[in-house]
């Protein structure tokens, strides 16, 4: 099973406070049942409602990436 690396304190540092980046998950809609985006969705939820690194998120409309405001 592959694991996952959280990077995101990385993309804080190379963001400004309050910018919006991507994260890309992989293959969208086509991708089965997507359990990259299900753990990352997961992590996101968790760091939004811990508030210091990630205000908000979206899936995007392809469901390949979501759309991530950084907190600051």
């Amino acid at each position: 099973m592959a694991r996952m690396r959280c990077t995101v304190p990385a993309a804080r540092w190379k963001a400004r406070p309050g910018a919006s980046v991507r994260l890309i998950t992989g293959r969208g809609r086509s991708g089965g049942g997507a359990p990259v985006r299900t753990r990352v969705r997961t992590l996101l939820r968790s760091l939004a409602d811990q508030g210091t690194i990630v205000r908000s998120f979206e899936l995007e409309d392809s469901e390949g990436s979501f759309l991530v405001r950084l907190a600051g």
